[in-house]
């Protein structure tokens, strides 16, 4: 394994996280299309932490190969959640390392994964789309990821997104009462 990078890419390399096999190579084709990313393919939870292990760089001192993960919730075998804790739990272990990038890819809209996936330590997702998703937006939440280095500021949007969206409903429920 090489000290630098263990994989070589031409372009750089997108971890999809998805156990529907239909639904991945949708997802897969329309990144694909853009030509400017490589799309690795997990379909659970273990199988992604593989995949990242077999691209760690410096013998896991420095950041992981892998420029992005796109991450599904439901899943066998170890959930999205799980996963995302893993993953959170062993960059946090280490004062060298940058978090990868994850984008949650999800049909189900539920309150306590959206929470996990802005919590501060243990998500710290940089987007939370929601299946059927909308090409466009997916495209651009990787473009902001991968090229434009704004996954930091992505998470705070997201966050600031989430506290106005409370802040309307408490609003509308205030005035219903």
């Amino acid at each position: 394994m090489n000290w630098f990078s263990p994989i070589k890419y031409d372009r750089p390399p997108v971890l999809l996280v998805e156990d529907n096999l239909r639904q991945a190579e949708l997802t897969a084709d329309v990144i694909r299309e853009t030509g400017l990313y490589e799309v690795l393919m997990a379909h659970d939870g273990q199988e992604a932490l593989d995949i990242l292990s077999r691209h760690e760089r410096g013998f896991d001192f420095l950041s992981n190969a892998i420029s992005c993960i796109l991450l599904d919730w439901q899943m066998p075998n170890m959930s999205g959640d799980k996963f995302l804790r893993l993953l959170r739990q062993k960059e946090h272990k280490s004062p060298f390392k940058r978090y990868i990038p994850v984008i949650i890819i999800t049909a189900y809209g539920d309150n306590h994964l959206r929470m996990l996936a802005e919590d501060s330590s243990l998500g710290m997702a940089s987007a939370y789309i929601l299946k059927p998703f909308d090409e466009a937006e997916l495209l651009q939440s990787l473009k902001r990821v991968v090229f434009d280095r704004e996954a930091e500021v992505m998470r705070e949007l997201l966050i600031e997104q989430r506290s106005r969206w409370l802040q309307e409903i408490s609003k509308k429920s205030g005035n219903n009462n």
